[in-house]
């Protein structure tokens, strides 16, 4: 019985820990006007849905173990889909919107704000619309189905992973022979009408593609334990114990997320660093 009890302090904990960190770091895209730049507003995106994901998941671990009606049942697990899989659908925005940038960059729209905002917009409206089969259960009572579980997994780690795979590697491929292409020229004048007829992508952006590939790696590690005991959760009983080793564990792996993006953000950390200096100096 302690044991349950310290599990379930120290997944609370790590819930409230992760809500309080993504809100931090949302307000501080939203009202230090120099971070207002299309990064981050992916990352902000990305730090919304941990938000609201994870205020889903506390809701759902209070009232999950009562009865309700059918409807009822197909709200709450459709909801279940959507915040397990809004994450990782949020970390394919991101280089959709680069890929496009790359690809199309003689086209304004695709440097617009607006772009952004279709790419996440997009994003919001297909993690609802794959969410949908769950209002299809057909079982009377309020519990889960093999099928839908096998579909979160699906939906929430393999599908976003081919996903990304393709989309980082059509980005880091067109890179790369841009570059080649750029460099083989020795005459100055053919080289900088090659310049001017490619896609400008800095290194900040490739070092951010390559630390959204990393975290997303991390997410999709700590997420599949727990959805796989999902699954298993609907063919056989086993000890609650593991469930929430499993939470606990993707926890983490999100903690680590939100870390790293306080650690990669060199304009965020002396911000804040500089901003603390102050208070202590009072």
């Amino acid at each position: 019985m302690i044991i349950d009890d310290i599990l379930y302090i120290v997944q609370s904990g790590l819930y409230v820990l992760n809500i309080l960190a993504a809100v931090i770091y949302s307000c501080s895209i939203l009202f230090i006007r120099r971070l207002h730049h299309q990064n981050n507003i992916f990352i902000l995106n990305m730090c919304i849905t941990i938000i609201l994901g994870w205020i889903y998941f506390i809701i759902y671990f209070l009232v999950a173990e009562y009865e309700y009606p059918r409807y009822i049942c197909d709200i709450l697990y459709y909801a279940f889909n959507v915040a397990s899989i809004q994450v990782p659908f949020a970390f394919v925005a991101f280089p959709v919107h680069r890929l496009c940038l790359l690809v199309y960059h003689m086209k304004p729209v695709f440097k617009k704000r607006r772009w952004v905002v279709i790419c996440i917009a997009g994003q919001w409206i297909a993690q609802y619309i794959i969410s949908l089969p769950f209002f299809f259960r057909t079982k009377r009572y309020c519990a889960n189905e093999f099928w839908l579980a096998v579909y979160t997994l699906i939906t929430a780690t393999i599908l976003p992973s081919i996903i990304n795979i393709i989309l980082n590697t059509l980005i880091f491929s067109h890179v790369r022979s841009s570059t080649l292409r750029v460099h083989s020229n020795t005459v100055n004048a053919l080289a900088n009408t090659v310049k001017n007829q490619q896609p400008v992508i800095s290194r900040r952006d490739i070092s951010l593609l390559r630390q959204m590939v990393f975290m997303f790696i991390m997410f999709i590690g700590g997420w599949i334990p727990a959805l796989i005991l999902n699954i298993l959760n609907q063919t056989m009983n086993f000890d609650f114990k593991i469930v929430q080793i499993a939470i606990i564990f993707s926890q983490l792996c999100v903690l680590g997320i939100l870390i790293n993006l306080f650690m990669y953000n060199h304009e965020l950390r002396q911000y804040l660093s500089n901003k603390i200096r102050i208070f202590l100096q009072r």
